[in-house]
């Protein structure tokens, strides 16, 4: 009877398997496939030939790659911190039950309901240079913004910033609002009992008991943040030249405008190991957490 049993649940995950199978495994060795060749969608014979590790190669010593890898650690790395840092503050103050502080909450997330490529039109129109209402308070301010904040190389960047960490730091807020729902009560009894302060219980308490928390955010919030696409391509398209053009972008250009579909399979083959890497580091973080 277990056999049979076994068979039946096989069964009833056989359409699932195959449909991950389908939209997952399948594109994944393709995609590997063609990185060894040079495959151009431009070609009329669609001749694919074999260059081995030439397309890897290539991405190793471009300029362009290496620029479009620092824009992409920058802008993970600005953002999650920012977005782990007020989300937690957000959810230390709305930690409380009453009505108004729900209607606060229900606002605040918002922005998670948009999706990307929205947001990246609200926020470019709001950045404008001649219209938008933040460059115009900010040049009554007395700040020269010149083309505005998406038009100037040192500005770009954290501009694109700014958009993610707004439409994200809800998320931070609402996972560490349930972190801090389920902490014990019983060491935080013991601690007021012992004389420790508010900042001494948030310090040596709240902080290492939402450590597996800080550990899931920045597993899920990095690997987004490799991933970003839309917010660029609505707002800046990499401009001003090179500024805020990251490795998913540049895997965009090079695929779906210069049709270079080898190196572009290549190009995502490289961030999927980098992504892959800082996952696994991230997981065997919090194995050792839950240990």
């Amino acid at each position: 009877m277990k056999r049979t049993r076994e068979k039946h649940y096989l069964l009833l995950l056989t359409p699932l398997l195959l449909l991950v199978l389908l939209l997952a495994i399948y594109p994944l060795l393709f995609a590997l496939g063609i990185s060894f060749f040079n495959y151009r969608l431009t070609d009329p014979t669609q001749t694919r030939h074999f260059v081995g590790l030439a397309n890897y190669l290539r991405a190793f010593h471009s300029p362009l790659v290496h620029t479009a890898v620092i824009n992409t650690l920058l802008f993970v790395a600005g953002t999650v911190s920012l977005e782990l840092l007020l989300g937690l503050g957000m959810a230390l103050l709305l930690n409380h039950e009453n009505k108004l502080i729900q209607l606060i909450r229900s606002w605040l997330v918002l922005p998670m309901a948009l999706p990307a490529l929205v947001v990246g039109l609200i926020w470019k129109a709001l950045y404008n240079v001649d219209f938008g209402p933040l460059t115009y308070y900010l040049k009554h301010l007395g700040l020269n913004l010149g083309r505005g904040p998406l038009g100037e190389s040192h500005l770009a960047l954290p501009a694109v910033m700014l958009i993610d960490v707004w439409q994200w730091t809800p998320l931070a807020m609402l996972i560490f609002l349930a972190g801090l729902k389920s902490l014990p009560q019983e060491p935080y009894d013991a601690a007021r009992v012992d004389g420790a302060n508010s900042w001494q219980q948030f310090w040596h308490l709240t902080l290492p008991l939402l450590k597996p928390t800080w550990l899931i955010l920045l597993l899920l919030r990095t690997m987004q943040g490799f991933k970003v696409f839309d917010t660029l391509y609505a707002t800046t398209g990499g401009g001003p030249g090179t500024a805020t053009t990251v490795l998913n972008y540049h895997i965009y250009t090079q695929g779906m405008v210069f049709f270079r579909m080898g190196y572009a399979a290549a190009l995502a083959n490289i961030l999927l190991v980098l992504v892959g890497m800082l996952a696994i580091f991230y997981i065997i973080l919090l194995e050792r957490q839950r240990q």
